[in-house]
């Protein structure tokens, strides 16, 4: 049976979580699904993790990139093999609940009942530490965002995404070496309309030590680049560097 909903979790060098990340989308009710594992060229023990979970289940699809891609170049890769007419992104050190995709199903087709089809559908999420336990801290999602009030903060978790896959093969992720989750949401909200979202925190986002948006330094650079990126004058884009750095306080620290 085809799947409705082709889950793409890139990894590399994810031995520690990859088994609860993907545990966690199998766990998942309510909805027809595939997980598609991309691993970009690890060198751990990822690859024998993941095929002794897809030996237990079939719903598990091992992809191993040919040359390191990259997240975006790995996502990429994902949505090309899916099957299903949505694509939802899971990062390998994250996991959700497992009601989360349901739930997002469900938000949609009342949209769709009243003639209303949104690009993309996220969640809110709970922060976790590195070793799991609850940082004290809840990423909340409005029920609607547009693109103009992304530029405000983005409150899209990565991990908490669902989108039409037909929008991603139009606008593939790019610019890895930005904020290229960020620039995907902002385009495909700026051309196909707002996204709307369950408030919920369905999903559990790690703030792992190693990971771009912990290195506050580097990522800060990342944002003021990636708001040049999309053309906004250097005005508008210290008004959204601005937001940036009051969301990434109340995300990190607060």
């Amino acid at each position: 049976m085809k799947p409705d909903i082709s889950v793409i979790i890139p990894v590399y060098n994810g031995q520690r979580f990859i088994a609860d990340a993907v545990n966690s989308v199998l766990s998942q009710i309510g909805v027809n699904l595939e997980a598609l594992v991309i691993d970009d060229c690890s060198d751990d023990e990822t690859s024998e993790i993941v095929n002794s979970l897809a030996d237990n289940d079939d719903r598990v699809i091992y992809i191993r990139t040919l040359s390191n891609q990259g997240v975006a170049g790995a996502r990429n890769t994902g949505v090309e093999a899916a099957s299903g007419d949505w694509a939802a992104f899971l990062d390998a050190d994250d996991k959700w609940h497992n009601d989360k995709l349901f739930r997002q199903c469900e938000l949609i087709q009342q949209y769709e009942q009243i003639g209303k089809y949104p690009p993309l559908c996220y969640t809110g999420a709970y922060v976790m530490n590195d070793d799991g336990s609850f940082a004290g801290r809840v990423l909340k999602a409005p029920s609607r965002v547009t693109s103009q009030e992304l530029l405000f903060g983005n409150v899209i978790i990565a991990s908490t995404v669902m989108v039409r896959r037909r929008l991603l093969l139009e606008h593939p992720f790019e610019h890895g070496d930005l904020h290229e989750d960020y620039i995907e949401w902002f385009r495909i909200l700026d051309k196909y309309g707002p996204g709307v979202g369950v408030r919920q925190p369905l999903a559990r986002y790690r703030l792992t030590n190693g990971s771009k948006s912990r290195n506050k330094l580097r990522s800060a650079r990342m944002a003021w680049r990636t708001y040049k990126y999309l053309g906004l004058s250097t005005p508008r884009a210290l008004v959204s560097f601005a937001y940036y750095v009051r969301h990434g306080l109340r995300r990190y620290v607060f």
